[in-house]
């Protein structure tokens, strides 16, 4: 059986500035959250939703694309008490965001841990979520709630910080209520510049590191470079893995398919009967699996849109042809 990745928080409509008409905006559905469980997948994975949507046509078309996807939607739920969120993305000449966020208030904030099917819980499973989820108090109580009964059940969790500061009320994400979230994770996805921004002055790699100390359990964090290079870090050691230069037409959902992509490997190692010790322990493969997640991303940042342009499986698997064999191991 395989392994699921389940994936909870916001999910909305993110209005995409058309590159060729500025004064346009095209609707998406997105949400990074949302765009991971999509692009697991579409990569042949097995993957549900766990979020709120809202009684209206947005919150309709949301659900319904997920099932277009394949992403189970068993542990959606629907609310009228608020509206699903909006996004207006706009793009520069590189491809890169620039975000305003219609929320709070918004439906995705309203998921309660009881909103959650205990049947999810019954087979070994990955939860993945971002700080999204923490932005207000009733949320950031699920989001805790849902990692408890997660690791209480044996699942692994992962993190990817995404941090997006305009939607916290003070206009910064919560450092501190951030860094709780990521000490309960096995997993850790994280940006150059978001690392920077959590160790608040003191080296980022050694405020990683104490971070990784301190959790219980061994865990793997991933940091991304843009179009440089993603580096590793393990009980395995450091790991640099260089990133191949592609044409960016859009880099929305680039991120969310790399951590769709890592993740979708570390379901199949486990479906396998392998254990998460074990691969936090062996930098071949998380060099190989590193590797292909960069993959996906890249065939993303090719294309316009969110769950539109995360690539198939078959797409991923002709660009792993083409990936390049040089890492180096600090």
């Amino acid at each position: 059986m395989l392994v699921p990745v389940c994936c909870f928080g916001e999910i909305l409509i993110d209005f995409l500035q058309d590159p060729q008409q500025n004064e346009l905006f095209r609707r998406f559905a997105g949400g990074a959250p949302a765009n991971v469980a999509v692009a697991v997948a579409k990569l042949g994975g097995h993957s549900k939703f766990i979020g709120m949507v809202g009684n209206d046509m947005f919150g309709e078309f949301l659900t319904a694309q997920l099932q277009h996807y394949g992403v189970d939607c068993s542990a959606v739920r629907q609310t009228s008490l608020a509206k699903t969120a909006l996004a207006f993305v706009a793009l520069d000449a590189h491809g890169d965001r620039s975000f305003s966020f219609y929320r709070p208030p918004a439906a995705d904030l309203l998921y309660l841990p009881q909103d959650c099917p205990q049947s999810l819980w019954q087979q070994p499973g990955i939860l993945h979520l971002c700080s999204n989820s923490l932005t207000e108090a009733a949320i950031a109580v699920t989001s805790f709630a849902l990692v408890a009964t997660a690791k209480a059940n044996g699942w692994l969790v992962s993190v990817d910080a995404n941090l997006r500061h305009n939607l916290w009320q003070e206009g910064v994400a919560d450092r501190s209520l951030v860094t709780q979230l990521l000490q309960q994770a096995d997993l850790i996805k994280l940006s150059d510049d978001e690392l920077v921004y959590l160790a608040d002055g003191t080296d980022p790699e050694v405020w990683l590191s104490q971070l990784q100390q301190q959790q219980q359990q061994p865990s793997w964090a991933v940091v991304t470079a843009g179009s440089a290079e993603v580096r590793s870090y393990s009980h395995a050691g450091k790991l640099k893995v260089p990133v191949k230069p592609v044409t960016v037409v859009d880099t929305t959902a680039a991120g969310d398919s790399f951590v769709g992509a890592w993740l979708l490997q570390l379901s199949d190692l486990l479906s396998a009967g392998q254990s998460f010790r074990q691969v936090a322990s062996d930098a071949n493969l998380q060099q190989q699996l590193i590797q292909k997640a960069i993959a996906a991303g890249s065939l993303t940042c090719q294309q316009f849109g969110a769950f539109s342009a995360l690539p198939t499986k078959a797409e991923w698997e002709q660009q792993l042809s083409s990936l390049p064999d040089d890492v180096s191991v600090a």
